[in-house]
C-alpha cells in the first residue's frame, strides 16, 4: 500500500460503508411497506438498533487506533527532542606518580544532578556527586585506590527535559585495552 493509494481507499471505505447503511435501510422499509406487522416493525426496529449499534462501535474502534497513532507520534517527538539537549558525559582513567585518577567530562550541553559510580577490580564502589557539569568547567574527578572495571553516570539535562544512565567498561581486549567503552545508555523516566 502507497501514500498514492490512500486516499482512494479510504473513499472506496467510506463509499462501501455508506451502501451498507442505504441497502439496511431500504430493505427495512420494504419489509415495513410490504408487511403492517406490529411485531415485524418491532423486530425490524431493534435490528436497526443493533446495527447502529456495530456502526457506533466501529467509529469508536477507528478513534482509538487514530489516539493510539497520535500518541506514539506524541512519544517519538519528545523523544527526538530529548536526544537533541542530551549532555555528552564521558569517564576516563589517567596515572600521575602511581596514582589512578577518574574523571568526567562535559562537552555539549551543560548536565546537572551528575551522579558517577566508579566500580573498581575488587567490586568496591566509589560514588561521587556534583550538582552541575558544563563544557568547559572543571571535570567531575575522583581518586582510585585500584583500577576500574565499569564506570556508572546518572544525569540530566539543565533544562531537565531528559534523564540518562549511561554504563561504561573498561577495555580488556587487545584493541581496546585500557579505554571506557559505552556498554549502554538509557533515556529514563
Amino acid at each position: 500500500m502507497t501514500s498514492d493509494n490512500l486516499p482512494i481507499m479510504l473513499r472506496n471505505k467510506w463509499a462501501l460503508s455508506a451502501l451498507i447503511v442505504v441497502g439496511l435501510v431500504v430493505l427495512f422499509g420494504s419489509f415495513i411497506a410490504v408487511r403492517d406487522d406490529t411485531a415485524l416493525i418491532g423486530a425490524m426496529s431493534a435490528a436497526g438498533t443493533v446495527a447502529a449499534g456495530v456502526f457506533a462501535a466501529v467509529a469508536a474502534f477507528g478513534s482509538l487506533r487514530a489516539a493510539a497513532a497520535s500518541n506514539a507520534s506524541a512519544q517519538r517527538a519528545r523523544e527526538a527532542m530529548v536526544r537533541a539537549v542530551r549532555p555528552n558525559l564521558e569517564p576516563s582513567v589517567t596515572t600521575a606518580d602511581t596514582t589512578l585518577t577518574g574523571n568526567v567530562t562535559c562537552t555539549g550541553y551543560a548536565a546537572i544532578d551528575v551522579t558517577v559510580v566508579w566500580t573498581l577490580a575488587d567490586g568496591e564502589a566509589i560514588t561521587e556527586s556534583v550538582a552541575r557539569l558544563a563544557p568547559g568547567e572543571d571535570p567531575l574527578t575522583s581518586t582510585l585506590p585500584q583500577p576500574v572495571d565499569m564506570v556508572w553516570l546518572a544525569f540530566a539535562d539543565e533544562g531537565r527535559v531528559g534523564k540518562w544512565q549511561d554504563t561504561w567498561q573498561m577495555g580488556k581486549d587487545p584493541h581496546n585495552l585500557g579505554r571506557l567503552t559505552l556498554l549502554e545508555s538509557r533515556l529514563v523516566d
